[in-house]
């Protein structure tokens, strides 16, 4: 007995080694953390407050010393075995990320979707949605660790490419490094991502590697939760991915994106310049107030008004006509939407009130828009990457961040937020300021079409933590807004510009991770200087850019769209060899993209192949009678290819104008 003992300590020591050189060289966070705590433990630093138990049945568990209790309770490698033989390969126990049709259980007709439409109307034809199984699991995520047998006995069964661990407790990760072997991970380019004992904010982001690795296969997560304890984990991943959908921001949009900056660039407008951002620092040092649309702002506009003159204000267009009633100048107006409705906005009573006012737009606005102010003050900023010039870009969602965002680029430091709700109205349900505008809103978001294909709105009501209230209601969709906000500063932080900041939170909606709570009353206002600002601080940091120059663009284009007509015209026998065709012609398109002038040209086509193949992977992937025909694999590669082409004819003609 003694000599197995000594034999069984002498495997998981083994183990143990295998997987801290692992984690040295594939995860070195990671590694720290357990070499910290290992070093804490053998020094006598650190209580542990778990320990590896060998217990006679011949498992191991870990025992809790603070309760007496185990973890496991039972036969370790049974429970994993349980695991294992209880797995199954349908749609339970996942993430479903192709929205669904509820009145006709197919996939929904997606706005995004632009001319992939008809491949998800074909898939709805051939694919019977009340009876589905798939053939391959590519995409998990396990949400507490145990030991990490069952993740083991998984892994070697499904062999998934990316997986996903998330273990809050550094401890019972460490003791799940002497019983498991995660370098099972390394064979076949296989990829493991780690959360141990991250943060939120780290985990935000980790979360956000995870939806990166392998984004074509995201039209499923599968997901283990060792415990109930890991639950709240379980919340944060499908929060993340009910925010992050490929349809959210289509690849047409994209290059609408392109070819409207490029127009603004020709027509010799200016945009903002972040190395004269940087040295002159317009907003730094000066009271700045964002004014957002959120309901809120009603019972605080009455005293922005009274103090209007301590503030450098902006605002987002859509609160710009109740400004106006309450003659409540804005400094800056800031606009993204590429709404052609949009310019109603601007439709003041009096055009002089934002005569000296200077609007910062994204070069995505709509044309109509720009002509509604051709003779006001305004500027553009990318919201990606085009031209170099400008040295920086700011891709957001919502308007309400973007101000956010303009204003830590301008230099400001000290920033109050108001109407930011992120939540409706807690007694009427409203989600805007009450006023005329909203009439506005729903002429842009009440699209009968849109009902009729069972487009989801998001519009259950949850309970979240308050900004200003312990808890406010609101729902999936208007977190969007609370999300863009902590995405951008994360971000923002990430650029080390050695830059501090503080933002007050004056809006009584939803709490914002950053941001200070803070109620209107409570501002010493009397204490502030009278501002000082003018839209000259604005031309001071904004210029014209030099012309785009394309090069030989259009060659290297048309010798991608002659390879994939190519393609479409192959013959192929398999769903197997459509796939490895296609994976080869992708690596090949990949590599010509690489020598197109603009980087942005191969973001649009992963976006295309984003959003194109989580369909046309969910349909090779699930297991029906006569699905996979040569028939229905011809008419796969035709979709795939002939939306390629499209894609690459908008680019020529909407972009380089040929």
């Amino acid at each position: 007995m003694e000599n197995q003992l000594k034999q069984l300590e002498f495997t998981i020591t083994n183990i143990y080694l295998k997987n801290i050189s692992y984690l040295k060289q594939n995860h070195p966070k990671v590694f720290e953390k357990v070499d910290l705590l290992s070093k804490k433990i053998e020094n006598n630093e650190y209580k542990e407050n778990y320990t590896l138990e060998y217990k006679e049945e011949g498992y191991f568990d870990i025992l809790n010393l603070q309760t007496n209790e185990f973890v496991y309770g039972i036969n370790s490698y049974i429970e994993a075995d349980i695991r294992k033989k209880r797995f199954d390969f349908t749609q339970n126990n996942s993430l479903n990320l192709l929205r669904i049709n509820p009145n006709n259980n197919q996939f929904a007709l997606l706005q995004g979707l632009g001319e992939i439409t008809p491949l998800v109307k074909y898939l709805n034809k051939k694919i019977d949605f009340s009876n589905i199984n798939f053939s391959r699991i590519f995409k998990i995520a396990y949400l507490g660790t145990g030991l990490g047998i069952h993740i083991y006995e998984l892994q070697k069964m499904l062999d998934c490419h990316s997986t996903l661990i998330i273990e809050d407790n550094l401890e019972i990760f460490r003791l799940s490094l002497f019983i498991t072997d995660y370098s099972i991970f390394n064979l076949k380019n296989r990829t493991l991502i780690l959360s141990i004992n991250e943060t939120k904010e780290e985990k935000i982001q980790t979360l956000d590697d995870f939806e990166y690795d392998s984004s074509w296969m995201n039209y499923n997560i599968q997901h283990q939760l060792f415990s109930k304890e890991d639950k709240k984990n379980l919340d944060l991943l499908i929060k993340h991915f009910s925010l992050h959908e490929a349809s959210m921001f289509s690849y047409k949009e994209f290059i609408d994106i392109v070819s409207k900056t490029t127009n603004f660039i020709k027509k010799e407008y200016p945009f903002l310049k972040s190395d004269l951002m940087i040295r002159k620092k317009p907003l730094k040092d000066k009271k700045v107030l964002i004014i957002s649309a959120g309901p809120s702002i009603d019972k605080n506009i009455e005293w922005i008004q009274k103090n209007q003159h301590k503030f450098v204000i902006i605002c987002v267009d859509l609160i710009l006509r109740k400004l106006e009633r309450y003659n409540i100048k804005p400094d800056i107006i800031t606009s993204i939407d590429p709404k052609e409705v949009i310019k109603d906005f601007f439709k003041l009573k009096n055009k002089d009130f934002i005569r000296d006012s200077s609007i910062i737009f994204l070069s995505q606005q709509n044309e109509e828009v720009i002509k509604e102010v051709e003779n006001l003050n305004f500027y553009f900023v990318q919201p990606m990457i085009i031209s170099d010039e400008p040295g920086f870009n700011i891709g957001v969602s919502n308007v309400g961040t973007f101000s956010f965002s303009i204003s830590l680029f301008l230099g400001a430091n000290e920033i109050y937020l108001a109407g930011s709700d992120a939540a409706f109205n807690q007694d009427t349900g409203s989600r805007y300021s009450d006023d005329d505008t909203k009439i506005l809103i729903d002429r842009i978001e009440n699209d009968k079409n849109l009902q009729d294909n069972g487009i989801v709105s998001d519009s259950d009501v949850i309970e979240v933590k308050g900004n200003l209230k312990d808890t406010v209601k609101t729902n999936i969709e208007l977190l969007r807004f609370k999300e863009s906000y902590e995405t951008f500063i994360r971000e923002f932080n990430e650029l080390n510009l050695d830059f501090s900041f503080t933002t007050y939170n004056l809006s009584d909606g939803v709490y914002i991770e950053g941001f200070t709570p803070k109620d209107f009353t409570t501002i010493n206002v009397k204490s502030f200087p009278n501002k000082s600002f003018s839209k000259n601080l604005i031309d001071e940091i904004s210029s014209p850019l030099t012309s785009l120059d394309f090069g030989n663009d259009l060659v290297t284009i048309n010798s991608i769209i002659q390879r994939v007509k190519k393609f479409s015209n192959a013959k192929m026998k398999s769903k197997d060899e459509f796939i490895q065709n296609k994976i080869d012609l992708m690596i090949w398109i990949l590599k010509q993209l690489n020598n197109l002038s603009k980087p942005i040209f191969k973001v649009i086509f992963l976006k295309f192949t984003d959003l194109i193949d989580v369909y046309i992977n969910y349909s090779l992937h699930i297991k029906q009678k006569d699905l996979h025909s040569k028939e229905f694999i011809d008419n796969l590669k035709k979709f795939w290819s002939n939306t390629l082409i499209s894609l690459l004819k908008n680019i020529k003609e909407d972009v380089l104008k040929v």
